[in-house]
């Protein structure tokens, strides 16, 4: 479709053997033929028999989508149908759980045999590592420090993990708090929870859960990894956590949790140069006697979740200056000629304003005329012998909509008629809080930021020198944005463990 959509595109005709081989979804397909269409484009299906060039191939094309999508409906449904009584059996139904393996019900064929029954059975070295992750949380350590140890220990992780890349690999907290929560390693195994369909935006798949009545729960004591006792007490500090950091469904969360949810200006913009995961904040309290104090900081989500063997870039940098480090080119760019133009911008913005107030005090001016002369007319209508239970209700009707209107009326006059000027020293003025103004609404700050970068940003270390703890930070501006003049932005920024003033530089 790229190539289809280029200017010029680089070919006339798309052959294929069978509609289907293009997509099997009816709106997807009559819409991708409207836009080869328009690009002047055939699409021609040869077993089909439809050329889109030929009168009468929409119907065509309509017709076939339908039984396309009507097939791939029932293949659906079967499989469904298949994969219930293989699991009613005792069989796998697919997947790779962490603690298990599967194998062939006849020896004779292996596990990569396609179609071949297999059923679950517990991988002895996996399970150990289960075993371990259950009791120690049991005992009290963290998430965080349970998914660290695996990683200096170089414990192999979930299989299913590789398919992000070298970058994504390690044990995680969200992996030890997925493994902590699965039912299946108590012996209750629950199938049929969820299904996956197509988002017709994105085109990926997506899960949705189903109504608990059709999930097919089994209890399976031979697959069994934890005991009883042990899943209970992990069940209850899991509960107990939840409860004392308010994570529970419609309650806002409490304590540190508050912080470490709420959105950072930075977020989802910064990357780390030494492993590509994202730069969290945290916000960290601590209170000595009527005084509490805050420590917002940056630090790389995998060093501080996965720990040192995953990733090295274990610093935290303040917030507020490496934020600073970051609004500080925009606060270069506002030369000027840059704020006269925001100047005139806004200016013009607020006599447009005043314009359509002065509509609107005519146009209630009108309605009131409007309103008076109906009601002259009805107190006449009532003088002359028209006295009616409904011409009264009219009147009283019209005299309650008469004192709103000039209630409006009073209000909008009571404003200035000559709309303000704002003076390039006031905007100067209200720029110089741009950090400020930005932390009001971060997540339209960050929107509003990535428009001028051609990517995310990249924060590398860099040696410290004496106390001082130094890193860079790199991306690319947009063409045509206010970062234009800097085609490769580029800031130092100073984050000690003191507060001395940071530096920045190009």
């Amino acid at each position: 479709m790229a190539a289809a959509l280029s200017s010029p595109a680089s070919f006339d005709v798309v052959l294929v053997e069978d509609l289907s081989r293009l997509t099997r979804d009816m709106a997807e397909l009559m819409g991708l033929s409207t836009r080869l269409r328009l690009k002047g484009i055939e699409l021609v299906g040869l077993s089909d028999g439809i050329a889109t060039s030929r009168q009468g191939a929409k119907m065509h094309l309509a017709v076939k989508g339908l039984v396309n999508e009507l097939y791939l409906d029932d293949l659906r449904d079967k499989t469904h149908r298949g994969l219930s009584g293989a699991v009613t059996r005792g069989l796998s139904a697919g997947g790779r759980l962490y603690g298990y393996r599967t194998v062939p019900v006849t020896r004779q064929a292996k596990p990569s045999d396609r179609g071949t029954p297999a059923r679950f059975e517990v991988d002895s070295g996996e399970a150990e590592i289960v075993h371990e992750i259950f009791r120690a949380y049991a005992q009290g350590r963290s998430m965080k420090a349970i998914a660290q140890n695996l990683n200096q220990r170089r414990i192999p992780f979930p299989a299913k993990d590789t398919r992000r890349g070298p970058a994504r690999l390690g044990w995680a907290v969200s992996t030890v708090r997925v493994i902590l929560r699965n039912e299946k390693y108590g012996g209750v195994w629950v199938w049929n929870k969820t299904r996956f369909l197509k988002d017709p935006d994105s085109g990926r798949r997506r899960p949705v859960r189903r109504p608990a009545d059709e999930w097919i729960r089994q209890e399976r004591p031979e697959l069994r990894i934890v005991d009883p006792d042990l899943w209970s007490a992990v069940q209850r500090r899991l509960a107990f956590v939840a409860e004392a950091f308010g994570c529970r469904p419609g309650r806002p969360p409490r304590g540190r949790a508050s912080r470490a949810y709420s959105p950072y200006l930075l977020s989802g913009l910064l990357r780390c140069a030494l492993c590509g995961a994202r730069m969290v904040g945290q916000t960290f309290r601590r209170q000595k006697g009527p005084h509490v104090y805050e420590y917002s900081w940056y630090r790389c989500g995998f060093a501080t979740t996965k720990g040192s063997a995953i990733c090295a870039h274990g610093r935290g940098y303040h917030r507020q200056r490496l934020e600073a480090a970051v609004l500080a080119h925009f606060w270069a760019a506002m030369t000027p000629p840059m704020v006269s133009t925001l100047t005139q911008l806004v200016n013009t913005h607020v006599e447009a304003a005043f314009r359509e107030r002065s509509r609107g005090v005519e146009h209630v001016k009108a309605e009131i005329l409007r309103l008076e002369r109906a009601a002259g007319n009805l107190v006449r209508y009532l003088a002359e012998g028209g006295e009616s239970a409904t011409g009264r209700s009219e009147r009283q009707g019209i005299e309650s909509a008469l004192q709103g209107l000039r209630l409006e009326l009073a209000g909008r006059e009571a404003m200035p008629s000559v709309p303000p000027r704002v003076h390039p020293t006031w905007m100067r003025a209200k720029l110089e809080r741009l950090d400020e103004l930005l932390r009001q609404e971060p997540a339209q700050a960050k929107v509003e930021i990535a428009k001028h970068l051609g990517g995310e940003l990249t924060l590398r270390p860099l040696p410290a020198t004496g106390r001082e703890r130094r890193a860079e930070i790199r991306g690319r501006a947009k063409l045509n944005s206010l970062l234009e003049g800097q085609e490769a932005v580029c800031g130092e920024v100073v984050a000690g463990a003191g507060f001395e003033p940071a530096t920045f530089g190009l």
